[in-house]
């Protein structure tokens, strides 16, 4: 009796082992049970479209669905899910090739000197076939490692603190600073320079040993288009939100546009959709240069719901940004900027690009008009945006 039940426990085992060689093709890939080894790596992170600011990838740019993301030379691989997120197990250390397929993309990105047991996170923007990493943050396997742009300075944050990729990085007396050869202190560090931080992760803060200075000219070119809401100041200095962004301006900001007569300045009421460009600055874009819209684009209702940006009235539509998710056959094609989901038709006009030249990561200018209780929008309008 006792070597049945033996007999039947060693059967039943057997066929837990052998099913659980079967995964789900959209689960993180490199091992049979989803376990991670201890002489490997994990990476993780999200895979956004080339409209992604650069400043504010980590929490703001539009997920690239509908692609891949695997380890060349490897089995190791995981679909994105809607949020542009994935994980890969069991990555062997090393030089490590990242691979990003699908909905017209294909690039790589290479993340040097991996090391067994870290964990990975990072931020992989795609533009077309090239893809680069705009955020990554190491851990384990000794000192921990954070690179990408300083987002916040004091007196936004503490003294000797800052925020870079999403995270807030503690420095001391004890901080080095470096710039290449040269040395630093914290007071040279400026809103969209890209460093890299070494030391040690606490809770969710990073406790810096180094930090260094990697670019010495930190401006990061910022888009914001939407209507107006809440204008105050003078020609001199103004200040108005699109949706949540504050937008600042002074004498030096430049304007365009085929709005009313009047210019400058005095262009900006309530309600007045405008296409701001500028820079991404400690809790605010600056604009440097703000196009008016027409009188037939702009809707004065005290009605509308400013927090949307690109949303017109009676389900109209307008966007402007980086395309991504890009599928379907022309003349029906799907595709998303600015985390919203267009569809085209043979109705569609195309100005300055044809549909089938279209490609992921190509800076468009999309309007058309939602579908009733949809989150789809039928574009009318498909321009290339300069």
């Amino acid at each position: 009796m006792r070597k049945a039940l033996g007999l039947l426990l060693g059967v039943a085992l057997l066929s837990t082992a052998c099913g659980g060689r079967s995964a789900s093709p959209t689960s993180p890939s490199g091992s049979f049970d989803g376990s991670s080894s201890p002489s490997a790596a994990t990476i993780s992170g999200t895979v956004q479209g080339g409209g992604a600011s650069a400043l504010t990838a980590a929490t703001n740019g539009a997920a690239l669905t509908g692609v891949t993301v695997s380890v060349v030379g490897t089995s190791i691989g995981s679909s994105v899910d809607p949020a542009g997120r994935f994980t890969l197990v069991n990555v062997p250390p090393g030089s490590v090739q990242l691979r990003i397929t699908g909905a017209g993309t294909d690039a790589t990105v290479t993340l040097t000197t991996v090391q067994a047991s870290q964990t990975i996170e990072v931020t992989l923007v795609v533009t077309g076939n090239t893809a680069s990493v705009e955020t990554e943050l190491r851990r384990g396997a000794g000192e921990s490692e954070l690179e990408g742009r300083v987002e916040s300075l004091p007196p936004t944050t503490p003294a000797l603190t800052f925020v870079a990729a999403g995270r807030t990085v503690k420095t001391d007396a004890s901080t080095q600073f470096f710039d290449g050869s040269l040395t630093r202190s914290f007071s040279d560090l400026r809103i969209g320079m890209r460093v890299h931080v070494k030391g040690q992760m606490s809770g969710d803060a990073f406790a810096a040993v180094k930090v260094e200075m990697q670019n010495s000219s930190p401006a990061v070119p910022v888009e914001v288009n939407g209507a107006i809401d809440t204008v105050a100041g003078s020609a001199s200095s103004f200040q108005f939100k699109i949706g949540s962004r504050v937008i600042r301006g002074d004498s030096t900001t430049t304007f365009s546009g085929s709005g009313p007569s009047a210019s400058g300045f005095t262009l900006l009421k309530e309600g007045v959709r405008v296409e701001v460009k500028g820079e991404q600055r400690d809790g605010f874009v600056f604009a440097t240069r703000i196009h008016v819209e027409g009188n037939e684009d702009n809707h004065n209702n005290d009605n509308d719901d400013h927090g949307n940006d690109g949303q017109h009235d009676a389900g109209e539509v307008e966007m402007t940004g980086s395309l991504s998710a890009l599928g379907g056959a022309c003349p029906a094609i799907s595709f998303a900027v600015g985390g919203v989901t267009f569809q085209t038709s043979a109705a569609t006009r195309f100005d300055d690009v044809s549909c089938p030249a279209l490609r992921n990561g190509d800076r468009v200018e999309v309007r058309g008009t939602r579908r009733s209780g949809g989150s789809i929008v039928d574009a009318t309008r498909v321009k290339k945006d300069h």
